[in-house]
């Protein structure tokens, strides 16, 4: 099934809407940097920021994405396997692409429910899983919070700048299993206990530097320029 066709001139709102996370007292942080471009054409959507000014110098999670949408329909993981799926394509602004952590665009699976997060990401010199759970206050105490960024360097995957690859999560809910895989080659598999029972796709850029001593280190003049098309659930 195709989740959108991307016929524009703009995202559908009965599609995609931008993830937010509750700060209290009816306020919540949209992950939305006001500097981004986003265009719609021939079926794929481009988000380019030039320079990212988005950063939060408390909370890592709310630092990280930088522009990121999420699906409006969430997808019953109940009843077998499921594959999400998207042709995606990366090219970073003011850096090499060399470190994911300077800024990569993504490809996400998740659940905010349980903070449980499976992703495809690319920068223009390589491709990554991610495989997360969230530290959010209330739902994931810090102790059981991860994050791993997985390289599969001798899958021979060729990633050029602007160059689209095809990008597949598969879930098996009743196996207790995730594959990640680029272009049909797996580059990441896990056993996962109490895997949610439903997830959301989304697209956006991110970056991964840690906050240090107070302060965000995410904002270092780079930027990014991230393209999707072909978003498929099965």
């Amino acid at each position: 099934m195709t989740y959108d066709e991307l016929n524009g001139p703009d995202l559908r709102n009965d599609r995609w809407r931008f993830l937010e996370v509750p700060l209290g007292e009816g306020q919540a942080w949209s992950y939305a940097d006001p500097s981004a471009r986003t265009d719609i054409e021939d079926g794929t959507v481009s988000v380019r920021i030039d320079a990212f000014t988005r950063s939060h110098s408390d909370v890592q999670i709310l630092d990280n994405p930088k522009h990121l949408l999420v699906s409006v329909q969430e997808f019953d993981l109940n009843g077998g396997p499921r594959t999400f799926a998207v042709e995606m394509a990366a090219e970073n602004i003011g850096s090499t692409g060399e470190d994911y952590r300077d800024g990569f665009a993504a490809f996400n699976v998740l659940d905010m429910g349980s903070a449980q997060v499976f992703d495809l990401i690319a920068t223009s010199k390589h491709a990554y899983a991610i495989h997360e759970r969230l530290f959010v206050p209330g739902v994931v105490p810090k102790e059981q919070a991860f994050t791993h960024i997985v390289h599969a360097p001798l899958a021979g995957i060729d990633i050029k700048p602007a160059e689209f690859h095809h990008y597949a999560v598969t879930i098996d809910r009743d196996a207790s299993t995730v594959g990640w895989s680029v272009d049909a080659t797996p580059v990441y598999t896990a056993h996962v206990l109490n895997l949610p029972e439903k997830v959301q796709i989304g697209f956006g850029i991110i970056t991964l530097h840690p906050i240090r001593d107070g302060q965000s280190t995410s904002l270092r003049g780079q930027g990014l320029h991230g393209l999707w098309r072909k978003f498929t659930v099965d």
